[in-house]
């Protein structure tokens, strides 16, 4: 309910005066009201604060709080001790909840290749491209506060919670203050925090409702016309007055102007406070949720320094009569859904989600149950948020969900370097729903010195949505070096490499994948650098072309796309050559240089290729990745079909395996057998260190002409290394060295951003 400040402020006058009044007349035990400040991260240290009331006695009559002092209070009032509170704030995986990120596992399998791979998503829309209401979201924090508030399902009115509440939002188009007293729990606590530029704002019928820290960030005196005649407030806010030394930064500026009103508000409230806690919070930001634990510590630690004050507050209390606590309700472990009730659906089938959320009406199910089901539905990429609440009905409860759409077209683009391929900028749009309901068109680029480009393009059969017709196609700018015996490059060609393929595709979960399709190939060298013998003689570029018929599943279950700490990635490839043939241009007299290298002995032949990887978990910080790869052909394939062995894991190309030892592509085989052992172990929050040997078998037939390209028939390689990664912003920072029994020596790596 929108209040003006100027009302609150007088009415409160009158109740404090008047409240006063009555309680020298009766011997009523008065009544005291908690009030928490707002403060990001910093608002964690009221948990803190809690433990020590508990411990001196104290139980607040009313409860009034905003933004993280509303989410901390709100919880309090609907019965949580300060014990769950601590265990709840120590164990969140803040990494998680603040970036609105969902388990790899959860995203459907033709849209994980996407996920999280990009720096900016923008949308298109029909003025332009426009930016989110917010960095985050806030679907996250929502389904949090929705599992917490279960035990108070269908409780419209703050006032009947065990402690009564109220917390403060601000209503961006009128903007006055927002009272939240009644309605859903989870849309007031997610409305309170709604920090303005972070948190996209919460739309409630006509309100937009963003942080009420903006207007009121210490709501004392709504505490006060609540009914409490003894305030305790707990102030982990802005200090009243800023020092000039933090005005040193453009944000410390417009974060302390921002603040002026409600520094303000908070001067005029302070003297109607009887007993204030300020932990000192000094190198603490609103963003330091990572130092949770500290922040819990720094709040008790507080709050005992006027221990005897408030014991002995305690103790008067209980001399006028005992306080009578409200009955705690019971968090349900299960609980029956006797109907779903879906918001927002426009493009989306209603079949379409509910067959993602996987609940039916006359389901038992649990928090979890929701939460998976909504992870699914956000991995589907066409929500930006889903929410729920439940109502008590007569044999059970309602679900109601509230969905908001994505925009059906979206611009993105990130960053990247490697010392292999160089500086890059990916780009990307993708559409959804465009032409007709049920396609998914995406587009591809990578401008930079090797440039690569993908068309996807995705027509689903049915409302499920599990089966379509696939086009994909991919035109790639490669480098191929090529090195001698004793490790020195000798040259490099430039491969011009072309795909294009249509098929038919399976998707029966958010794990597996399988698609059958029929592809043409082409893949051409031409001269970089060296080989005179064979490009100044009259050849201009060679290659070959194939048509295959292809089977390929995919099963990945993954729980992140980088640094994963459990899941596995398998990949299978059947293809069998329909057609392969050679491609030439030049002097028929220089043909017969390159002309066994490219000239297939065979038309009708098959590969199978196929790796398996693991992630198991030891500690906390230690994880184990196994990796296993092995390719066979039935005939030996020209040069243009062969695998190029070497390089670091990261900005992969068509036909390379990753091996740590060797430099990109150092080697070329036809059949081989790779083992792969990577321990990954986190000494800082987000700095790893990996150890990685590798060992590979391979054998490479025919083209013994065009030596040096193909160096060796038989190749038995044994490498290791190691590497430090940071997970920042850019994506992963890698910096790494390895060697090998290859001579050549240490091989350096280093490399920023997403991959293709």
């Amino acid at each position: 309910m929108p209040i003006r400040f100027s009302a609150i402020f007088f009415l409160s006058l009158f109740l404090l005066v008047s409240g006063l009044i009555y309680s020298q007349e009766s011997n009523e035990r008065p009544k005291v009201g908690l009030v928490l400040s707002g403060g990001g991260a910093k608002g964690l240290a009221h948990i803190g604060v809690l433990k020590v009331l508990e411990e001196a006695g104290i139980r607040p009559d009313f409860i009034t709080g905003t933004s993280m002092g509303g989410i901390i209070g709100g919880l309090y009032a609907i019965g949580y001790n300060a014990k769950e509170l601590d265990s709840i704030g120590r164990r969140l995986d803040w990494g998680q909840l603040l970036s609105d990120g969902i388990p790899l596992s959860d995203v459907l399998p033709e849209e994980k290749h996407d996920y999280h791979r990009f720096h900016v998503e923008l949308n298109i829309t029909r003025n332009g491209l426009s930016s989110p209401a917010g960095f985050v979201g806030g679907h996250s924090i929502s389904e949090l506060f929705s599992r917490l508030s279960w035990r108070v399902a269908g409780v419209e009115s703050f006032s009947d919670f065990p402690i009564p509440f109220k917390c403060v939002a601000t209503d961006l188009i009128s903007g006055e203050q927002y009272v939240f007293e009644d309605g859903d729990l989870t849309t007031a606590l997610r409305s309170t925090m709604s920090i303005p530029s972070v948190f996209s704002p919460v739309q409630l019928d006509s309100l937009l409702l963003i942080d009420g820290g903006v207007l009121n960030n210490f709501p004392v005196l709504l505490c006060r016309q609540m009914g409490a005649d003894i305030i305790i407030g707990v102030n982990v806010g802005s200090p009243d007055l800023v020092a000039i030394s933090d005005l040193g930064s453009p944000p410390s500026v417009l974060s302390a102007a921002a603040m002026i009103g409600n520094n303000l508000s908070m001067r005029m409230q302070l003297p109607f406070v009887d007993y204030l806690i300020s932990p000192d919070l000094a190198g603490y930001t609103a963003a330091s949720f990572f130092d949770a634990h500290r922040i819990i510590d720094i709040g008790e630690v507080a709050a005992r320094n006027s221990f005897e004050e408030l014991a002995a507050l305690a103790a008067r209390l209980d001399e006028i009569g005992p306080h009578i606590p409200r009955p705690v309700p019971v968090q349900p472990e299960t609980i029956r859904i006797e109907n779903i009730q879906v918001k927002g659906l426009e493009r989306i089938s209603h079949r379409f989600f509910l067959g993602n959320l996987g609940i039916e009406s006359g389901d038992v199910i649990t928090a979890s149950t929701v939460e998976r089901g909504i992870s699914r539905l956000m991995g589907t990429r066409y929500f930006d948020s889903v929410s729920y609440r439940l109502i008590p009905v007569d044999n059970g409860y309602l679900l109601a969900m509230e969905v908001h759409e994505s925009e059906r077209a979206r611009f993105k683009f990130s960053l990247h370097y490697d010392n292999e391929y160089k500086a890059g900028i990916i780009t990307n749009v993708t559409l959804r729903n465009i032409l007709l309901r049920g396609n998914r068109f995406s587009s591809t680029l990578d401008i930079s010195e090797r440039p690569r480009f993908n068309l996807s393009a995705i027509s689903y059969y049915g409302e499920k949505q599990r089966s379509a017709s696939r086009i994909e196609v991919d035109l790639e700018n490669n480098t191929l070096p090529v090195y001698l015996e004793d490790g020195a490059q000798y040259g490099s060609f430039i491969q011009n490499y072309s795909s294009a393929w249509f098929g038919v595709m399976l998707s029966a979960s958010t794990s597996w994948e399988s698609n059958c399709y029929i592809q043409y190939e082409r893949s051409v060298l031409k001269r970089e650098s060296g080989f005179y013998d064979i490009f100044f003689n009259g050849v201009d570029k060679f290659g070959n072309s194939f048509v295959t018929l292809n089977f390929k599943t995919v099963r990945n279950d993954l729980n992140r796309r980088h640094f994963p700490t459990r899941g596995s990635l398998f990949n299978f490839r059947y293809r069998y050559y329909l057609q392969a043939n050679d491609v030439y241009k030049g002097s028929g007299a220089a043909r017969s240089i390159v002309q066994d290298a490219i000239e297939p002995e065979f038309n009708h032949l098959f590969q199978l290729n196929g790796s398996w990887e693991q992630y198991f978990r030891i500690t906390r910080r230690l994880v184990i990745n196994p990796r296993v790869q092995a390719g066979y052909a039935s005939r030996s394939l020209p040069i243009m079909g062969l695998n190029y062995v070497g390089g670091m894991p990261f900005q992969t190309r068509t036909n390379e395996i990753n091996f740590v030892g060797l430099s990109l592509r150092e080697k070329i085989v036809q059949n081989y057998l790779m083992a792969q052992l990577n321990v990954r172990y986190r000494f800082m929050r987000k700095m790893h260190a990996s150890a990685i040997i590798n060992g590979l078998a391979g054998e490479t037939g025919g083209a013994e002409d065009l030596r040096p390209v193909v160096v060796d028939r038989e190749n038995h390689i044994f490498g290791y290394g190691l590497l430090l990664e940071y997970d920042s912003f850019l994506g992963p920072i890698q910096i790494g060295a390895s060697n090998s029994n290859v001579p050549g020596g240490v091989r350096w790596y280093v490399g920023f951003g997403y991959s293709f």
